[in-house]
């Protein structure tokens, strides 16, 4: 009989990659601190600004359908590699059009970066299709927990990306340097979808077996680093000792799914030692009872 950590090889690899690719999806959620800088940079009325940040939802209806049919089409690692690029691509273009380092001509320079957006989204979609739907597919018995995970996650390391800039580099504010959180979202979206890719299985195997236990651990550090970052945002003052420990605290948490998915962890925390059926499948010993309980 195949070993644990080989029959769940690929379920683990599909959950840790589409757990941090889906991250570059929340992009959109550091427009708050760059926001103003562009504003001020380009000096667009309010109206002009929020554009940027609205109208790429229009775009859902038909970019996701076919954003859908690519990765159907082509594997989950192309629509991770072609997100990625498109959406690191447009982001870096989007810095260069509010530095004013890329003229836009005869084009308004707000509705250029509305243009940009758009194509970002769509990148975002290319990714959330592979990022969202790959994971439903090596769990099926626990699918509901496996894709609520990864959609917690996005928003989480949403919190950790703007906790560290502002350790990194102090409280956002309406200058131009501000507008340098649309490169580091573009070294994010580019190195989680290319991380993704090169994790990611291209189908699943009707032999893997669905780690639990890493669901179950994945649950509690997800909510320990939702405590945490509530907390670094509830610090009155940024920058302190204490809120740059939480920070550090933050990234750690942040990182943690990454050694546990090599595997060798797993059998650690285990509800039990497990016996095979005559049909090859495990059940837990019922001498034991659950080290660590989630939510089903």
């Amino acid at each position: 009989m195949p070993s644990r950590a080989a029959t769940t090889s690929l379920p683990r690899r599909a959950f840790v990659a589409c757990l941090y690719a889906g991250c570059a999806t929340g992009s959109f959620y550091g427009f708050g601190i760059y926001g103003g800088a562009i504003q001020s940079s380009l000096g667009l009325s309010d109206a002009s600004l929020a554009n940027i940040n609205t109208v790429p939802y229009a775009l859902g209806f038909v970019s996701a359908p076919l954003a859908g049919r690519v990765t159907k089409a082509f594997g989950p690692a192309a629509g991770l590699l072609l997100g990625g690029a498109i959406q690191a691509a447009l982001q870096v273009a989007m810095y260069a059009i509010a530095t004013g380092a890329a003229p836009t001509g005869a084009i308004d320079p707000g509705t250029a970066l509305v243009l940009c957006a758009c194509v970002v989204y769509v990148g975002g979609q290319l990714i959330s299709s592979a990022a969202f739907s790959t994971p439903v597919l090596h769990f099926r018995r626990k699918r509901g927990r496996v894709v609520s995970l990864v959609k917690a996650f996005v928003g989480l390391s949403g919190a950790v990306v703007s906790q560290t800039y502002v350790v990194a580099f102090g409280v956002p504010s309406r200058e131009p340097g501000a507008l340098r959180c649309l490169l580091i979202w573009a070294a994010i979206s580019a190195g989680t979808c290319f991380f993704g890719a090169a994790c990611i299985p291209r189908s699943p195997s009707q032999q893997s077996r669905e780690p639990a236990a890493l669901l179950r651990l994945c649950f509690w550090l997800l909510l320990l680093l939702c405590g945490a970052s509530m907390a670094a945002s509830l610090v009155p003052q940024t920058g302190s000792p204490l809120h740059t420990g939480l920070v550090g605290l933050l990234g750690l948490l942040a990182l943690s799914p990454l050694p546990l998915a090599l595997g060798p962890l797993l059998p650690l925390l285990a509800p039990a030692r497990s016996r095979a059926s005559p049909g090859g499948r495990a059940f837990p010993s019922p001498r034991r009872a659950p080290l660590l309980a989630g939510p089903e």
